[in-house]
């Protein structure tokens, strides 16, 4: 990996819960923040039109390497003193697979903004997660938060295959696809997405960009030894997650069975084998019931790097 090894990732939970204030926090004393790359458009809308009254986005996007984008987005949503309790926000449109400019626009610009406001005021590194099955906004999100050096991507909800090769193409400011996976489509219907960085440089010098580690978020050695098989770039680690985890998406494996206030029953097929996962030799952090400095000893003596906790 590019960065230390932490012993604690704070967990990503969604639309906004997982802010920038609190992954500057978890950097700031060394461990790794995540802030929620999920709905970051719409939150960014808002945060402008409520008036941003600490400025912060602002100061933000006066720092986005595009300028013309981050006017744009000012112009579309600031409202000064913030807009009136009663008047509904602006609807800012749907995602859709073959690409809107302003749509993508938009959420390059939110997640640069997450980003570099966890970043700012320190060194430490600073990661950001998305789910798998979102995957509309997937492109144009991953580049903005690499223009605003987000350190790590977290992505689980899903078998993220594609995402090494999208970080190591989007690190050149190169063309990017992403498959999206349309229930019922025919072998011949174009389910490509397509980000081209060039279209949104407009004349800028783009700048030099690392290549953030990558860390899927798995629930079984089989899918981490598919994911490593599969991958078109480099996995640098893995985020296991228990079906305690919060947002734990798996189901059960064998027939389907539920508790009487109508939870999935988990059994001894859905944990982990950590043996086999010890012997891929990447890091990996353990997710789920790891909230306490005694899980966290226990973890690293299972030959984890830490645990991933708070979602």
């Amino acid at each position: 990996m590019h960065i230390s090894l932490p012993k604690i990732i704070q967990g990503g939970r969604g639309v906004g819960v997982s802010n920038w204030r609190l992954a500057q926090a978890v950097s700031r004393i060394g461990q790794l923040g995540v802030v929620s790359g999920t709905g970051l458009d719409q939150v960014l809308a808002r945060r402008l039109q409520d008036g941003d009254a600490g400025g912060e986005v602002r100061r933000a996007l006066e720092h986005f390497p595009f300028p013309q984008m981050a006017h744009r987005i000012m112009e579309a949503f600031f409202v000064p003193g913030g807009k009136g309790p009663d008047a509904p926000y602006k609807f800012v449109g749907l995602q859709t697979i073959k690409n809107s400019h302003w749509l993508d626009e938009l959420c390059s610009v939110s997640n640069f903004v997450e980003v570099f406001l966890a970043r700012e005021g320190h060194a430490n590194p600073v990661g950001i997660n998305y789910l798998e099955k979102i995957q509309f906004p997937h492109l144009p999100s991953v580049y903005g938060a690499m223009l605003a050096g987000a350190a790590v991507v977290i992505m689980g909800a899903g078998i993220p295959v594609e995402i090494p090769r999208v970080l190591d193409v989007l690190s050149q400011h190169e063309a990017a696809t992403y498959t999206i996976r349309v229930i019922g489509a025919r072998p011949d219907t174009d389910c490509q997405r397509v980000f081209d960085p060039a279209l949104f440089i407009e004349g800028q010098t783009p700048p030099a960009l690392r290549r953030p580690d990558f860390l899927p978020i798995i629930s079984s050695d089989s899918l981490a030894t598919m994911l490593l098989r599969r991958a078109g770039g480099s996995v640098e680690g893995f985020v296991i997650e228990g079906p305690t985890a919060g947002g734990h998406n798996a189901p059960p494996r064998g027939q389907m069975k539920f508790s009487e206030d109508g939870q999935p029953i988990y059994g001894l097929r859905d944990v982990v084998n950590l043996e086999a996962i010890r012997k891929i030799g990447l890091p990996f952090w353990l997710g789920g019931a790891y909230g306490s400095p005694e899980k966290l000893k226990e973890a690293l003596a299972d030959g984890a790097a830490g645990v991933q906790v708070g979602t």
